[in-house]
């Protein structure tokens, strides 16, 4: 058991050396009922994997989750879910199975992917799901860090998916829907990436460090 923790903390220690553009990324989004993934449901999923410069749309997935009698909360409003949505629902465990697959190896890319993450691995925990990404990377928190290094303040507002997507001249996507925002989402990592690597041998590990606080 310790050889085998030490054989993976190599392995991944390889893969973070490698050039950003030589690894796979994912990135996902998810409508929940609320932000506490003990207490609320997950509605929906979505992602794409992301090849630089490329995403490929081939891979794109969107699952509908909650079931008929899930309490809704606040999401017609937010996501425009409503009951009639689910009525043919796919299986949780199923889209968890597809997504560990897809996962492993690759690095996860999110709009605060911390919130994401915790409501992720909730549910896989449930059905005994391992997922097993290289890393996790937020969009949100690369540009902050930005925004903080060149001495802006952090306005209310000035970290939505949207506002971020803004900086880098990325056109206007409808809110709120987790197939738009993952795609949403991958386009702005590619745009922070390059923005920050540009086609150098920057690798996958400086990247990440790059959503750490400055």
């Amino acid at each position: 058991m310790v050889f085998s923790s030490i054989t993976n903390w190599f392995k991944r220690r390889r893969q973070l050396a490698r050039p950003w553009q030589a690894v796979r990324y994912i990135a996902l989004d998810l409508e929940t009922s609320g932000l506490h993934p003990q207490t609320d449901s997950l509605l929906a999923m979505a992602w794409i994997e992301l090849k630089p410069p490329l995403l490929d749309y081939r891979s794109a997935r969107y699952y509908l989750l909650g079931q008929q009698d899930t309490d809704l909360k606040q999401s017609p409003v937010v996501h425009g879910l409503r009951q009639q949505h689910f009525a043919d629902p796919v299986d949780p465990q199923q889209a968890l199975k597809e997504l560990a697959g897809v996962l492993n190896g690759a690095v996860l890319v999110c709009h605060h992917v911390q919130l994401d993450w915790q409501f992720l691995k909730a549910a896989a925990s449930r059905y005994d799901i391992r997922l097993r990404p290289l890393a996790l990377f937020d969009t949100l928190q690369f540009d902050a860090r930005r925004l903080r290094k060149q001495q802006h303040h952090i306005e209310r507002g000035s970290l939505t998916l949207a506002s971020c997507r803004q900086r880098y001249q990325l056109p206007i996507y409808q809110a709120h829907h987790a197939f738009d925002d993952a795609v949403g989402c991958g386009e702005l990592f590619l745009a922070q990436a390059y923005h920050f690597g540009g086609r150098a041998r920057v690798s996958v590990g400086e990247i990440i460090r790059q959503t750490r606080s400055a």
